[in-house]
């Protein structure tokens, strides 16, 4: 069983179905060799995605698109039409070689979020995180991924795309539990086993979701530092959020399930 645990963005995830709420992982990419190829796939969000001058033999989880570097065309990766609409967006990013990253993220054509990394051959070790992004698009969007730069972006794998819809987007934050900013906040799965470091004192509460916004588990615990067993959780995705005693929110994170 493989398990993913990333930090996402923190809006409100109501009991209600979220329309449009979507994670990309890129199962259907054809790409597996280190030849850069030009082509397209359907995407879990049912779109055509688009990859131009990439290659996939450098995955975070196969499989995985790598932009590459210094190539005819300027690498880049568009997904199709996808509805809804877009209130954050987050996604994972690892430098495949020596060069360091500097990658453009655009949605509708407009630029949204540059990321970087520190370069170097020790870097292609490191998983990254693009940090939640607001977005805050109705309606209709398009993702695009591209090469910053055409002769000095360094090649950069992209895996797990995740994003809210609009109407959970930007306007509808919960209320901050006192002293959450800025202090730690860790997630750790094991198995079914989260292991959560939050510094926020006294009783909290971890509340499971399915992506359908169904509760499916509500835990609460005290303390700093605690494990909890989550049974009954079939594979899949779900969104864990953690509140105060007075159900103030302190962090979000994704649990995926395989």
């Amino acid at each position: 069983m493989k398990i993913i645990g990333t930090l996402v963005c923190s809006v409100l995830l109501s009991a209600t179905v979220l329309r449009g709420q979507g994670l990309e992982t890129f199962q259907n990419f054809p790409v597996v060799s280190g030849s850069y190829a030009n082509g397209s796939f359907t995407g879990s969000d049912g779109s055509d995605w688009t990859y131009i001058q990439c290659r996939g033999d450098k995955a975070i989880e196969l499989p995985t698109p790598c932009l590459g570097k210094k190539r005819n065309a300027l690498p880049k990766l568009v997904s199709g039409i996808i509805h809804h609409g877009c209130g954050r967006i987050i996604f994972t990013y690892r430098q495949a070689f020596s060069t360091a990253v500097n990658l453009d993220m655009l949605i509708n054509g407009d630029l949204v979020k540059n990321v970087i990394s520190p370069g170097g051959n020790a870097d292609t070790c490191l998983l990254h995180s693009s940090d939640s992004i607001n977005a805050n698009i109705p309606g209709d969007f398009i993702i695009e991924f591209r090469q910053a730069d055409s002769l000095n972006s360094g090649q950069v794998c992209i895996d797990n795309v995740y994003w809210t819809p609009y109407e959970n987007g930007l306007g509808n934050e919960e209320k901050i539990a006192d002293g959450s900013p800025g202090r730690p906040l860790r997630f750790l799965w094991l198995g079914k086993t989260i292991c959560i470091h939050c510094l926020v004192e006294g009783k909290k509460e971890l509340a499971i979701y399915s992506t359908e916004g169904r509760l499916v588990r509500e835990l609460v615990f005290s303390g700093f530092d605690v494990s909890l067993f989550l049974d009954n959780c079939p594979e899949g995705m779900y969104i864990a959020i953690l509140r105060d005693k007075e159900l103030k929110f302190i962090s979000k994170g994704k649990l995926v399930f395989y």
